[in-house]
Protein backbone atom coordinates (compact mmCIF):
# COMPACT_ATOMS: atom_id res chain seq x y z
CA UNK A 1 0.00 0.00 0.00
CA UNK A 2 2.82 2.45 0.80
CA UNK A 3 4.47 1.49 -2.41
CA UNK A 4 1.36 2.54 -4.10
CA UNK A 5 0.98 5.54 -2.87
CA UNK A 6 4.36 6.61 -3.33
CA UNK A 7 3.40 5.66 -6.85
CA UNK A 8 0.29 7.73 -6.83
CA UNK A 9 1.69 10.56 -5.53
CA UNK A 10 4.98 10.62 -7.56
CA UNK A 11 2.41 9.94 -10.61
CA UNK A 12 0.80 13.59 -9.60
CA UNK A 13 3.76 15.26 -9.14
CA UNK A 14 4.83 14.30 -12.68
CA UNK A 15 1.54 15.18 -14.30
CA UNK A 16 1.47 18.37 -12.20
CA UNK A 17 5.39 19.72 -13.49
CA UNK A 18 4.13 18.60 -17.27
CA UNK A 19 0.89 21.24 -16.70
CA UNK A 20 3.23 23.39 -15.48
CA UNK A 21 5.26 23.13 -18.20
CA UNK A 22 2.09 23.76 -20.94
CA UNK A 23 1.08 26.81 -18.98
CA UNK A 24 4.56 28.36 -19.63
CA UNK A 25 5.25 27.28 -22.94
CA UNK A 26 1.30 28.39 -23.43
CA UNK A 27 2.03 32.13 -21.87
CA UNK A 28 5.30 32.26 -24.61
CA UNK A 29 3.34 31.28 -27.26
CA UNK A 30 0.71 33.73 -26.69
CA UNK A 31 3.63 36.61 -26.32
CA UNK A 32 5.79 35.35 -29.10
CA UNK A 33 2.84 35.28 -31.41
CA UNK A 34 1.31 38.96 -30.68
CA UNK A 35 4.26 40.62 -30.15
CA UNK A 36 5.67 38.83 -33.45
CA UNK A 37 2.97 41.55 -35.35
CA UNK A 38 4.02 44.72 -33.75
CA UNK A 39 7.32 44.86 -36.13
CA UNK A 40 4.95 44.32 -38.50
CA UNK A 41 2.86 47.53 -38.08
CA UNK A 42 4.57 50.30 -39.78
CA UNK A 43 4.95 47.99 -42.84
CA UNK A 44 1.19 47.12 -42.69
CA UNK A 45 0.47 51.63 -42.58
CA UNK A 46 2.86 52.19 -45.07
CA UNK A 47 1.18 49.07 -47.44
CA UNK A 48 -2.29 50.38 -46.99
CA UNK A 49 -2.11 53.71 -47.46
CA UNK A 50 -3.52 54.89 -44.27
CA UNK A 51 -3.45 57.34 -41.75
CA UNK A 52 -3.36 57.35 -37.71
CA UNK A 53 -7.25 57.60 -37.58
CA UNK A 54 -7.98 54.58 -40.30
CA UNK A 55 -5.64 52.24 -39.23
CA UNK A 56 -6.78 52.82 -36.22
CA UNK A 57 -9.78 51.49 -36.87
CA UNK A 58 -7.84 49.31 -39.02
CA UNK A 59 -6.47 47.76 -34.99
CA UNK A 60 -10.01 47.88 -33.36
CA UNK A 61 -11.14 44.72 -35.49
CA UNK A 62 -8.57 42.88 -33.28
CA UNK A 63 -9.92 43.99 -30.36
CA UNK A 64 -13.73 43.54 -31.31
CA UNK A 65 -12.70 39.54 -32.57
CA UNK A 66 -10.94 39.53 -28.39
CA UNK A 67 -14.08 40.91 -26.91
CA UNK A 68 -16.61 38.62 -28.36
CA UNK A 69 -14.30 35.66 -28.02
CA UNK A 70 -12.97 35.97 -24.70
CA UNK A 71 -17.15 35.80 -22.63
CA UNK A 72 -17.57 33.23 -24.69
CA UNK A 73 -13.91 31.07 -23.75
CA UNK A 74 -15.12 31.61 -20.26
CA UNK A 75 -18.30 29.68 -20.93
CA UNK A 76 -16.67 26.84 -22.75
CA UNK A 77 -13.82 25.87 -20.89
CA UNK A 78 -15.67 23.64 -18.71
CA UNK A 79 -17.66 22.17 -21.39
CA UNK A 80 -14.25 21.68 -23.75
CA UNK A 81 -11.22 22.19 -21.65
CA UNK A 82 -8.13 24.06 -21.62
CA UNK A 83 -6.52 21.57 -24.31
CA UNK A 84 -8.93 21.76 -26.63
CA UNK A 85 -9.38 25.72 -26.39
CA UNK A 86 -5.39 25.85 -26.30
CA UNK A 87 -5.38 23.99 -29.56
CA UNK A 88 -7.63 25.91 -31.34
CA UNK A 89 -6.53 29.00 -30.35
CA UNK A 90 -2.61 27.99 -31.42
CA UNK A 91 -3.46 26.95 -34.82
CA UNK A 92 -5.26 30.03 -35.60
CA UNK A 93 -2.52 32.11 -34.30
CA UNK A 94 0.20 30.78 -36.40
CA UNK A 95 -2.16 30.51 -39.55
CA UNK A 96 -2.91 33.95 -39.34
CA UNK A 97 0.68 35.29 -38.67
CA UNK A 98 1.76 35.00 -42.52
CA UNK A 99 -1.70 36.45 -43.84
CA UNK A 100 -1.03 39.89 -41.42
CA UNK A 101 2.30 40.06 -43.84
CA UNK A 102 0.31 39.37 -47.11
CA UNK A 103 -3.07 41.35 -46.25
CA UNK A 104 -3.00 43.99 -49.38
CA UNK A 105 -6.74 45.78 -48.80
CA UNK A 106 -7.94 47.44 -45.70
CA UNK A 107 -11.03 44.74 -46.12
CA UNK A 108 -8.81 41.91 -45.91
CA UNK A 109 -6.25 43.02 -43.21
CA UNK A 110 -9.91 43.49 -41.15
CA UNK A 111 -11.08 40.09 -41.37
CA UNK A 112 -7.94 39.01 -40.43
CA UNK A 113 -6.83 40.81 -37.35
CA UNK A 114 -10.48 40.32 -36.42
CA UNK A 115 -9.64 36.55 -36.61
CA UNK A 116 -6.33 37.38 -34.65
CA UNK A 117 -7.58 39.52 -32.28
CA UNK A 118 -9.94 36.27 -31.51
CA UNK A 119 -7.42 33.97 -31.06
CA UNK A 120 -5.17 35.80 -28.72
CA UNK A 121 -8.58 36.75 -26.55
CA UNK A 122 -9.54 32.94 -26.41
CA UNK A 123 -5.84 32.00 -25.26
CA UNK A 124 -5.16 34.95 -22.91
CA UNK A 125 -8.10 33.84 -21.21
CA UNK A 126 -7.58 29.85 -21.40
CA UNK A 127 -3.87 30.30 -20.15
CA UNK A 128 -4.77 32.56 -17.38
CA UNK A 129 -7.88 30.09 -16.40
CA UNK A 130 -5.66 27.09 -16.65
CA UNK A 131 -2.65 29.34 -14.96
CA UNK A 132 -4.78 29.45 -11.35
CA UNK A 133 -5.20 26.12 -11.27
CA UNK A 134 -2.00 25.09 -11.78
CA UNK A 135 -0.88 27.64 -9.11
CA UNK A 136 -3.64 26.22 -6.35
CA UNK A 137 -2.23 22.97 -7.28
CA UNK A 138 1.14 23.79 -7.01
CA UNK A 139 0.51 25.66 -3.55
CA UNK A 140 3.05 28.26 -3.99
CA UNK A 141 2.67 31.69 -6.14
CA UNK A 142 3.47 30.92 -9.28
CA UNK A 143 1.46 33.81 -11.40
CA UNK A 144 4.61 35.87 -11.91
CA UNK A 145 6.92 33.69 -13.40
CA UNK A 146 3.49 32.52 -15.81
CA UNK A 147 3.26 36.28 -17.23
CA UNK A 148 7.08 36.42 -17.04
CA UNK A 149 7.06 33.81 -19.80
CA UNK A 150 4.54 35.47 -21.74
CA UNK A 151 6.56 38.82 -21.49
CA UNK A 152 9.85 36.45 -22.69
CA UNK A 153 7.89 35.34 -25.58
CA UNK A 154 7.15 38.67 -26.39
CA UNK A 155 10.74 39.52 -25.72
CA UNK A 156 12.35 36.84 -28.18
CA UNK A 157 9.08 37.66 -30.92
CA UNK A 158 9.83 41.00 -31.48
CA UNK A 159 13.69 40.63 -31.31
CA UNK A 160 13.64 37.72 -33.83
CA UNK A 161 11.34 39.99 -36.33
CA UNK A 162 13.66 42.94 -36.16
CA UNK A 163 16.78 40.95 -36.39
CA UNK A 164 15.37 39.50 -39.88
CA UNK A 165 14.08 42.32 -41.11
CA UNK A 166 17.26 44.51 -40.19
CA UNK A 167 19.16 41.51 -42.21
CA UNK A 168 17.12 41.94 -45.24
CA UNK A 169 15.06 38.90 -45.06
CA UNK A 170 11.76 39.93 -46.53
CA UNK A 171 8.16 40.61 -43.86
CA UNK A 172 6.65 37.40 -45.18
CA UNK A 173 9.64 35.14 -45.01
CA UNK A 174 10.76 36.05 -41.36
CA UNK A 175 6.42 35.81 -40.08
CA UNK A 176 6.62 32.29 -41.95
CA UNK A 177 9.69 31.14 -39.93
CA UNK A 178 7.68 32.84 -36.56
CA UNK A 179 4.97 30.56 -37.73
CA UNK A 180 7.28 27.77 -37.88
CA UNK A 181 8.81 28.29 -34.53
CA UNK A 182 5.18 28.35 -33.07
CA UNK A 183 4.18 24.83 -34.61
CA UNK A 184 7.00 23.30 -32.27
CA UNK A 185 6.00 25.22 -29.56
CA UNK A 186 2.35 23.75 -29.68
CA UNK A 187 3.80 20.47 -30.05
CA UNK A 188 5.06 20.83 -26.67
CA UNK A 189 2.14 22.69 -25.14
CA UNK A 190 -1.05 21.08 -26.44
CA UNK A 191 -0.50 17.65 -24.69
CA UNK A 192 -0.19 18.70 -21.08
CA UNK A 193 -2.78 21.17 -21.25
CA UNK A 194 -5.50 20.00 -18.55
CA UNK A 195 -8.57 18.53 -20.67
CA UNK A 196 -11.10 18.70 -17.91
CA UNK A 197 -11.70 21.45 -14.46
CA UNK A 198 -12.03 19.29 -11.25
CA UNK A 199 -15.98 19.57 -10.32
CA UNK A 200 -15.69 20.22 -6.93
CA UNK A 201 -12.92 23.01 -7.60
CA UNK A 202 -15.44 25.86 -7.58
CA UNK A 203 -16.77 24.66 -4.02
CA UNK A 204 -13.49 23.99 -2.39
CA UNK A 205 -12.25 27.66 -3.51
CA UNK A 206 -15.25 29.72 -2.39
CA UNK A 207 -15.82 27.56 0.58
CA UNK A 208 -19.54 27.28 0.08
CA UNK A 209 -22.29 25.47 -1.65
CA UNK A 210 -22.36 26.16 -5.28
CA UNK A 211 -25.87 25.48 -5.46
CA UNK A 212 -27.19 27.79 -2.98
CA UNK A 213 -25.00 31.36 -4.03
CA UNK A 214 -23.78 30.15 -7.78
CA UNK A 215 -25.93 33.24 -9.04
CA UNK A 216 -24.41 35.90 -6.80
CA UNK A 217 -20.88 34.65 -7.57
CA UNK A 218 -21.08 34.99 -11.58
CA UNK A 219 -22.30 38.93 -10.66
CA UNK A 220 -19.16 41.25 -11.25
CA UNK A 221 -18.24 42.97 -7.55
CA UNK A 222 -16.84 46.33 -6.86
CA UNK A 223 -13.61 44.47 -5.62
CA UNK A 224 -13.37 42.39 -9.37
CA UNK A 225 -14.41 45.77 -11.30
CA UNK A 226 -11.88 47.84 -10.09
CA UNK A 227 -8.83 45.04 -10.54
CA UNK A 228 -10.15 45.12 -14.31
CA UNK A 229 -9.77 48.67 -14.13
CA UNK A 230 -6.05 48.41 -12.77
CA UNK A 231 -5.61 45.51 -15.14
CA UNK A 232 -7.45 47.34 -18.07
CA UNK A 233 -4.82 50.51 -17.76
CA UNK A 234 -2.15 48.01 -17.64
CA UNK A 235 -2.73 46.72 -20.98
CA UNK A 236 -3.49 49.94 -22.46
CA UNK A 237 0.19 50.87 -21.67
CA UNK A 238 1.35 47.67 -22.89
CA UNK A 239 -0.36 47.80 -25.90
CA UNK A 240 0.59 51.32 -26.79
CA UNK A 241 4.04 50.44 -26.60
CA UNK A 242 3.55 47.41 -28.86
CA UNK A 243 1.35 48.95 -31.82
CA UNK A 244 2.56 52.46 -31.74
CA UNK A 245 5.87 52.68 -30.56
CA UNK A 246 7.05 51.82 -34.18
CA UNK A 247 5.07 54.67 -35.52
CA UNK A 248 6.08 56.76 -33.14
CA UNK A 249 9.73 56.49 -33.83
CA UNK A 250 9.33 56.49 -37.80
CA UNK A 251 6.87 59.36 -37.55
CA UNK A 252 8.42 61.95 -34.55
CA UNK A 253 12.24 60.58 -34.97
CA UNK A 254 12.54 59.29 -38.86
CA UNK A 255 13.75 56.72 -37.97
CA UNK A 256 13.38 53.75 -40.64
CA UNK A 257 10.97 51.28 -40.55
CA UNK A 258 13.34 48.27 -40.38
CA UNK A 259 14.64 49.68 -36.80
CA UNK A 260 11.31 50.76 -35.69
CA UNK A 261 10.37 47.58 -33.61
CA UNK A 262 13.28 48.69 -30.91
CA UNK A 263 10.72 50.29 -28.54
CA UNK A 264 9.11 47.11 -28.09
CA UNK A 265 12.32 45.41 -27.75
CA UNK A 266 13.13 47.58 -25.53
CA UNK A 267 9.94 47.51 -23.08
CA UNK A 268 9.57 43.99 -23.89
CA UNK A 269 13.36 43.61 -22.05
CA UNK A 270 12.83 45.32 -19.33
CA UNK A 271 8.95 44.00 -18.66
CA UNK A 272 10.66 40.27 -18.63
CA UNK A 273 13.12 40.97 -16.46
CA UNK A 274 10.75 42.81 -13.60
CA UNK A 275 8.61 39.77 -14.03
CA UNK A 276 11.63 37.20 -13.37
CA UNK A 277 12.62 39.09 -10.34
CA UNK A 278 8.89 39.82 -9.37
CA UNK A 279 8.18 36.89 -6.67
CA UNK A 280 11.39 38.05 -5.13
CA UNK A 281 10.72 41.79 -5.07
CA UNK A 282 7.26 40.91 -3.91
CA UNK A 283 8.39 39.16 -0.97
CA UNK A 284 10.63 42.06 0.28
CA UNK A 285 8.51 45.13 -1.03
CA UNK A 286 5.19 43.53 -0.55
CA UNK A 287 2.65 44.33 -2.78
CA UNK A 288 0.87 47.76 -1.71
CA UNK A 289 4.90 49.10 -2.47
CA UNK A 290 5.83 46.86 -4.99
CA UNK A 291 2.38 48.51 -7.09
CA UNK A 292 3.38 51.93 -5.77
CA UNK A 293 6.69 51.71 -7.23
CA UNK A 294 5.90 49.99 -9.98
CA UNK A 295 3.18 52.73 -11.30
CA UNK A 296 5.90 55.41 -10.81
CA UNK A 297 8.43 54.41 -12.96
CA UNK A 298 5.89 53.45 -15.54
CA UNK A 299 4.27 57.27 -15.37
CA UNK A 300 8.04 58.71 -14.85
CA UNK A 301 8.47 56.02 -18.28
CA UNK A 302 5.57 57.81 -20.39
CA UNK A 303 6.38 60.91 -19.73
CA UNK A 304 10.00 60.45 -20.84
CA UNK A 305 8.35 59.06 -24.03
CA UNK A 306 6.59 62.14 -24.36
CA UNK A 307 9.40 64.76 -23.41
CA UNK A 308 12.19 62.78 -24.99
CA UNK A 309 14.34 65.20 -27.19
CA UNK A 310 15.96 62.66 -29.35
CA UNK A 311 14.75 58.66 -30.03
CA UNK A 312 17.72 56.72 -28.07
CA UNK A 313 15.59 58.70 -24.72
CA UNK A 314 12.12 57.32 -26.30
CA UNK A 315 14.06 53.66 -26.02
CA UNK A 316 15.04 54.44 -22.32
CA UNK A 317 11.04 55.50 -21.96
CA UNK A 318 9.26 52.45 -23.02
CA UNK A 319 12.18 50.52 -20.89
CA UNK A 320 11.19 52.17 -18.12
CA UNK A 321 7.20 51.47 -18.54
CA UNK A 322 7.91 48.13 -19.41
CA UNK A 323 9.70 47.78 -15.85
CA UNK A 324 7.15 49.81 -14.38
CA UNK A 325 4.18 47.58 -15.64
CA UNK A 326 5.69 44.37 -14.78
CA UNK A 327 4.21 43.28 -12.08
CA UNK A 328 0.85 44.98 -11.46
CA UNK A 329 -0.94 42.77 -13.96
CA UNK A 330 0.27 39.21 -12.28
CA UNK A 331 -0.70 40.75 -8.65
CA UNK A 332 -3.65 41.48 -9.83
CA UNK A 333 -4.33 38.22 -11.39
CA UNK A 334 -3.57 36.40 -8.09
CA UNK A 335 -5.64 38.57 -6.25
CA UNK A 336 -8.77 37.68 -8.21
CA UNK A 337 -7.36 33.28 -7.35
CA UNK A 338 -7.45 35.11 -3.81
CA UNK A 339 -11.00 36.79 -3.60
CA UNK A 340 -14.58 35.72 -2.00
CA UNK A 341 -16.38 37.98 -3.79
CA UNK A 342 -17.44 36.10 -6.63
CA UNK A 343 -16.74 32.68 -8.28
CA UNK A 344 -13.16 32.60 -9.73
CA UNK A 345 -14.05 31.09 -13.39
CA UNK A 346 -16.41 34.07 -13.39
CA UNK A 347 -14.30 36.70 -12.17
CA UNK A 348 -11.07 35.51 -14.33
CA UNK A 349 -13.15 35.69 -17.40
CA UNK A 350 -14.37 39.22 -16.65
CA UNK A 351 -11.38 40.25 -15.15
CA UNK A 352 -9.63 39.01 -18.43
CA UNK A 353 -12.49 40.94 -21.12
CA UNK A 354 -11.56 43.67 -19.76
CA UNK A 355 -7.96 43.72 -19.31
CA UNK A 356 -7.35 42.38 -22.50
CA UNK A 357 -9.73 45.20 -23.97
CA UNK A 358 -7.31 47.88 -22.95
CA UNK A 359 -4.24 45.79 -25.19
CA UNK A 360 -6.55 44.97 -28.00
CA UNK A 361 -9.32 48.58 -28.50
CA UNK A 362 -6.98 50.69 -26.59
CA UNK A 363 -4.26 50.99 -29.26
CA UNK A 364 -7.09 51.66 -31.82
CA UNK A 365 -8.31 54.46 -29.53
CA UNK A 366 -5.04 56.30 -29.42
CA UNK A 367 -4.63 56.18 -33.59
CA UNK A 368 -7.91 57.41 -33.53
CA UNK A 369 -7.55 60.67 -31.05
CA UNK A 370 -3.56 61.10 -32.14
CA UNK A 371 -4.65 61.69 -35.60
CA UNK A 372 -6.59 65.03 -34.38
CA UNK A 373 -4.36 65.64 -30.79
CA UNK A 374 -0.78 64.43 -31.63
CA UNK A 375 0.77 61.00 -29.81
CA UNK A 376 2.21 62.93 -27.55
CA UNK A 377 -0.55 64.38 -26.08
CA UNK A 378 -2.13 60.97 -26.13
CA UNK A 379 0.82 59.55 -24.18
CA UNK A 380 0.59 62.25 -21.29
CA UNK A 381 -3.34 61.22 -20.88
CA UNK A 382 -2.17 57.71 -20.62
CA UNK A 383 0.48 58.69 -18.24
CA UNK A 384 -2.55 60.23 -15.81
CA UNK A 385 -4.15 57.00 -16.78
CA UNK A 386 -1.39 55.03 -14.80
CA UNK A 387 -1.16 57.40 -11.96
CA UNK A 388 -4.85 56.70 -10.89
CA UNK A 389 -3.78 53.31 -10.55
CA UNK A 390 -2.48 53.96 -7.66
CA UNK A 391 -6.37 54.95 -5.81
CA UNK A 392 -7.68 51.80 -7.61
CA UNK A 393 -5.20 49.73 -5.92
CA UNK A 394 -5.94 51.84 -2.14
CA UNK A 395 -9.51 50.81 -3.04
CA UNK A 396 -9.36 47.42 -3.94
CA UNK A 397 -6.96 46.38 -1.17
CA UNK A 398 -9.15 47.34 1.41
CA UNK A 399 -12.12 45.61 -0.31
CA UNK A 400 -9.75 42.76 -0.37
CA UNK A 401 -9.38 42.82 3.33
CA UNK A 402 -12.99 42.83 4.18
Amino acid sequence: MIFFSRAARADAQIQLAAQRLSTRLAFFSLGFATAAWAPLIPFAQQRLHLNHADFGLLLLCSGLGAILAMPTTGLLIYRLGCKVLISIALLMLLLLLPALALGSTALSMAVILFLFGTAAGSLGVTVNFQAVFVEKSSDRPMMSSFHGMCSLGGLLGVMSMTVLLTLGVSAVVSIFMISLILIVMSVFTVPYALSTMPKNTITKETGCDVSTSDIEKKRPSLLILLIGMICFISFLSEGAAMDWSGIYLTSHFGMNAAYAGLGYTFFAIAMTSGRLVGQKALKILGEQKLIQYSVICAFIGLMSIVLAPQWIFVLIGYALLGLGSANIVPIMFSRVGRQNHMQKAAALSCVSTIAYTGSLTGPALIGIIGEYTGLQLVFTGLAVLVGSILALNHFSQLKTQD
